[in-house]
């Protein structure tokens, strides 16, 4: 009997047990344990269940997954309100512009250090239809390679005339004193001939993409958010709070003594280490007020595709401060959306021609004692034969729109 046989019989008896039990709660947690790894891109590939969310962490070889919903919530407050009263996990995020959806997974699939832990959530007056999500619990999908795709036609949502003018509409409001920076992003349309899977699109770019959280997440089958972000919005252990800036760039190649001398540069290079420190005194600022004291490492270096500038940041959080207090304050920060924050996301719905939605938004796992959040940059919306992927741009004083 493999593990996800092993996981459904001992939860199918605890549901029998629960027959026979007097429950007082709303809501009943069944779990159980198995020592042994699930690939649980492919267990979520053999799932019909929705809504779904997938989260590699980055830091830690710990995966989560999770499929189903017993409660959900659009507000984020209603979300924390939950989970202070009942003690229970919670999965999704905010997207770019703030709206928040939050849910409380019927399955919740917890991985690391080769031990997978199940949990069932179970409303108490639905316990005969709540047992139907366990039908196809052990069922597994085969992830597939992506090489049977073949790309139609590549559309931009601005083409060079248009960026151009954005550019220009950032750079008029710079130079107005209403921003000091701004980020913005394109859309680009890619239009697929072949079946694509989200499930297979995000394990190859986990193959490929090392020192980033993996993310995925779907309301139906139709449609997925995918990505691979180096970046962490924060992580909260009890009252003590890890964030960081990343940003400031260089490119990487395949010579060794090219890529120390790029690296030196970016250290030393004062433009990226001042747009490194903006972001700092950003994320400082507006969470001063929710810290009890906060400390700043020094800058360090961040290789991926392309080597980053990282500073770290530790906080320890005032006794009364929630994640969704974190959220607010912290999300979008200056790396996505510009400073200052909320002229910048304003600016943002005007100049730009589409919806960003969870784009440079965020997701993760909130619970009392631990959460942890990443930024959905480099990242994907999966629909029937197309694929949008964007990317954004950092405009400053002295940007110019075509090199």
């Amino acid at each position: 009997m493999g593990p996800l046989e092993q996981a459904k019989s001992a939860l199918i008896r605890q549901f029998d047990a629960l027959a026979t039990t007097d429950l007082q709660a709303s809501i009943v947690h069944l779990q159980t344990k198995v020592e042994s790894d699930v690939d649980l891109l492919a267990w979520m590939k053999g799932q019909s269940v929705y809504p779904q969310f997938y989260l590699r962490f980055r830091d830690e070889a710990k995966t989560v997954a999770a499929v189903g919903k017993v409660r959900s919530f659009s507000d984020v407050n209603l979300a924390q309100q939950f989970i202070q009263e009942h003690d229970f996990p919670l999965v999704g995020g905010l997207q770019f512009q703030g709206e928040s959806q939050f849910i409380l997974p019927q399955v919740l699939i917890e991985q690391q250090n080769s031990e997978t832990v199940v949990s069932v959530f179970v409303e108490t007056d639905k316990l005969d239809s709540a047992k139907v999500v366990l039908n196809t619990f052990e069922k597994m999908t085969a992830l597939l390679p992506l090489n049977q795709l073949t790309i139609e036609s590549v559309e931009p949502k601005a083409n060079q005339g248009m960026w151009c003018d954005w550019v220009n509409q950032a750079l008029n409001r710079i130079r107005q004193g209403e921003l000091t920076k701004l980020v913005l992003a394109n859309e680009t349309v890619f239009r697929i001939h072949g079946e694509l899977s989200g499930k297979d699109f995000l394990a190859a770019s986990q193959a490929k993409n090392s020192g980033c959280y993996h993310f995925l997440w779907a309301d139906n089958a139709q449609n997925c958010f995918v990505g691979s972000t180096p970046e962490r919005l924060f992580v909260r252990d009890n009252r003590q709070l890890f964030t960081e800036a990343l940003a400031g760039t260089a490119p990487v190649s395949d010579n060794p003594s090219e890529n120390n001398e790029r690296a030196n540069w970016l250290l030393n290079d004062e433009k990226n280490l001042n747009e490194n420190w903006l972001v700092v005194e950003d994320i400082s600022q507006n969470i001063s007020h929710l810290v009890e004291q906060i400390s700043v490492d020094d800058v360090a270096l961040k290789p991926l595709r392309k080597v980053h500038l990282i500073r770290k940041m530790q906080a320890k959080l005032t006794a009364l401060c929630t994640d969704a207090d974190l959220l607010k304050a912290i999300h979008p920060t200056a790396a996505v959306s510009g400073l200052p924050q909320q002229q910048a996301k304003k600016a943002l719905t005007e100049i730009e021609t589409f919806d960003r939605s969870w784009y440079a938004g965020t997701l993760g796992l909130m619970t009392q004692n631990l959460s942890e959040f990443c930024v959905t940059i480099r990242s994907a919306f999966i629909e029937e034969n197309q694929v949008r992927v964007f990317a954004g741009a950092g405009i400053v004083e002295g940007s110019q729109p075509v090199e």
